[in-house]
């Protein structure tokens, strides 16, 4: 919070390191007096109200009623000069209020407030809000100066109130009240606890955005050893926290795989101990106030106190700590859920690329042995090619050059048909095609479309070729040894 007390140096003097008389003296103005002179009558008029809205207010020396308020303020006799009325602080005397004491406005403040207060002159406040507007709750002006205020709204960026008793109140608002200080505590309260919810908002929108910036990250390793590393990076570097460790189950143990703990490193245990096994258990991110005194905790740092544990589905735990106790709250709580979220979902994927490499590796193994001509085929983007072609074929029909489309390759529009339905339908398709060999001797073979297309990936099927010539003689021969 910034005070400003126009006529001043930086750095004002406490009551305690100078006498009364200096005191009295600053107060009567000599160098705020000076400053109005310089401004001119407009920026010296410290009787027009500014936190008034315009309207006059009463001053014992202008005489009384309505007539009287206007011979001080009215434009045809001109503004004011402070010369015209008893001394030249606002409100000295009558109605108006007393004089401003900046001295015992600024005790009440840091009394009364939990704030860091800084104290500049007019000369220098403008600058300072230009330069540190950003890391200011808002500025308190001690005085209606007038030129200060229009520089300040100028400015723009950061809220202002303007103490001028018996009127506190922001540049936009005021209120006239018997305790003037007790209403500028009031007003600087608010003004700090909306800053407070301004903070946090900035905050969240940052903590959110750097998340997401790690969410493309995360989503897009292809190794687990990966996705916890960069979970470990967005704990620490997008949430800004000190202390992190990402457990994973294997088997019947939570394994340690990415850690930013001190020394000693973090030991496996058993899914079922510590608060990790706990907060797998349930299922639910949960905040330690205090990891030393949690009967669940299995002690290996004592130096870190406040602790929050979240799960990532069946698959692990993330776990962030704190030395100080009761470190986290509901947000720190859900901006873990969220990036658990794409742990999870990460590591899922990756479960399933790794069961589905398995499942075709296998099958391609059987594809390469298979004692009968097949061909595998892919279809991107309406186009339907040769991915690769067994020995079999290659011996019966000839080698196909991989990414060969498939039209070049068939003998008929019906051998390309029942592929096409296959893909179409994700359905076995059986047929008969006639074929020529590579000796050009011609032949009719069962043709057997088995489309194998896994999710997320282009479509793809196995083309199996069955001489049905070599299959009748089979069982001719087979007929003529039994008879």
């Amino acid at each position: 919070m910034l005070v400003v007390v126009p006529g001043t140096a930086d750095g004002l003097e406490t009551a305690d390191s100078r006498g009364e008389d200096d005191v009295s003296a600053g107060s009567e103005g000599g160098d705020s007096r000076n400053r109005d002179e310089d401004m001119g009558g407009d920026a010296a008029d410290r009787g027009a109200p500014f936190l008034r809205g315009g309207k006059p207010v009463s001053d014992p020396e202008a005489g009384a009623g309505e007539e009287g308020e206007e011979a001080e303020y009215s434009d045809e006799n001109g503004p004011a000069k402070p010369s015209d009325r008893d001394g030249s602080t606002p409100g000295a005397g009558g109605s108006a209020g007393r004089p401003c004491d900046p001295e015992a406005v600024l005790a009440v403040l840091e009394e009364e407030l939990d704030a860091e207060v800084v104290v500049r002159c007019g000369e220098t406040a403008t600058e300072y809000v230009s330069e540190l507007g950003p890391t200011l709750d808002c500025v308190v002006v001690l005085g209606d100066d007038r030129q200060l205020i229009h520089d300040l709204i100028e400015e723009g960026s950061v809220t202002t109130i303007v103490c001028e008793p018996p009127v506190i109140g922001r540049i936009d608002d005021s209120v006239v009240g018997e305790d003037s200080t007790g209403e500028l505590v009031e007003r600087v309260r608010v003004e700090l606890q909306n800053d407070l919810t301004r903070n946090d908002l900035r905050e969240s929108n940052a903590r959110l955005a750097a998340l997401s910036h790690y969410a493309e990250d995360i989503t897009a390793c292809e190794t687990v050893d990966a996705v916890v590393d960069r979970t470990l990076e967005a704990t620490t570097d997008a949430l800004a926290f000190d202390y992190c460790v990402v457990f994973l189950v294997e088997g019947e143990r939570l394994v340690p795989r990415a850690s930013a703990l001190p020394e000693p490193g973090v030991n496996t245990a058993d899914v079922t101990e510590g608060i990790a096994g706990r907060t797998l258990a349930s299922g639910e991110a949960e905040i330690v106030e205090d990891i030393q005194s949690d009967p669940d905790a299995i002690p290996e740092h004592g130096d870190l106190h406040g602790g929050l544990s979240v799960p990532i589905g069946e698959r692990g735990v993330i776990q962030v700590a704190s030395t100080d106790r009761d470190a986290f709250d509901e947000r720190d709580r859900e901006f873990v859920e969220i990036l658990a979220g794409y742990t999870r979902e990460a590591l899922e994927r990756i479960e399933r690329e790794v069961t589905l490499r398995t499942e075709r590796d296998r099958l391609h193994a059987f594809f390469g042995d298979l004692p009968v001509p097949a061909v595998h085929v892919e279809r991107r983007d309406g186009v339907t090619a040769v991915r690769e072609a067994n020995r079999a074929y290659a011996g019966q029909f000839g080698e196909i050059e991989p990414g060969t489309r498939l039209s070049e390759v068939v003998r008929s529009e019906t051998e390309r048909r029942q592929y096409e339905s296959a893909l179409d339908t994700e359905t076995v398709t059986t047929g008969t095609v006639d074929r020529t060999s590579g000796d050009d001797a011609a032949g009719e073979f069962a043709l057997s479309v088995v489309p194998v297309s896994p999710p997320g990936t282009a479509e793809c099927a196995y083309g199996i070729y069955i001489d049905q010539t070599v299959g009748l003689l089979d069982a001719l021969s087979f007929r003529n040894a039994c008879d």
